[in-house]
């Protein structure tokens, strides 16, 4: 069976592992043994990032968060999850924030330096300036301050990362049937 527990850190960077008090981690985290970790940030830093310095930036510090969690949870797997395509309008278009692909970018690193897998949603959502389409989709799939799913997107969202996760699992079979 599936037991799924969630930390949730609205507003987060999710750069705050290491400022937490590590006794009481370590104890909710041997509690809860987690055998896979998903890590979802970046949306949260990307409309205040202003060029790739700060990304980069970004990219150090959130790698220290995944290697502090790794050295508490050494036997599970980590999947960095990185942000979805987010608007702000711009004369009398809604366009991709200028430094999201470098924030994504940089969580891809981070994933990659440290032994984790990466999803990006960006792109699973068509890329830049997708988000317009999810916004106008019918039904919304996307809320109006184009940065948010709606109920029915992030759903659509969880279908699509169910999918990878089957496609990269019968993948591992094929390549361990041998």
């Amino acid at each position: 069976g599936l037991v799924m527990d969630n930390i949730p850190m609205r507003g987060s960077s999710g750069t705050i592992f290491k400022k937490m008090n590590r006794s009481l981690l370590a104890s909710q985290y041997k509690s809860l043994n987690p055998d896979l970790i998903l890590m979802q940030y970046g949306g949260n830093t990307v409309p205040y990032v202003k060029d790739s310095t700060q990304a980069s930036n970004y990219s150090s510090w959130f790698a220290s968060q995944i290697r502090f969690l790794k050295q508490q949870m050494p036997n599970a797997s980590v999947v960095v999850i990185g942000p979805s395509d987010m608007a702000y309008k711009e004369k009398d278009d809604f366009v991709t924030y200028p430094y999201l692909e470098c924030v994504r970018d940089a969580l891809q690193k981070a994933a990659k330096d440290n032994g984790c897998a990466f999803w990006d949603i960006y792109e699973v959502m068509g890329g830049k300036n997708s988000m317009d389409s999810w916004v106008n989709a019918e039904p919304a799939l996307a809320g109006t301050d184009y940065v948010h799913f709606t109920p029915k997107g992030a759903r659509k969202i969880a279908e699509l990362l169910d999918y990878a996760f089957q496609q990269e699992y019968e993948k591992w079979l094929k390549k361990n049937e041998k």
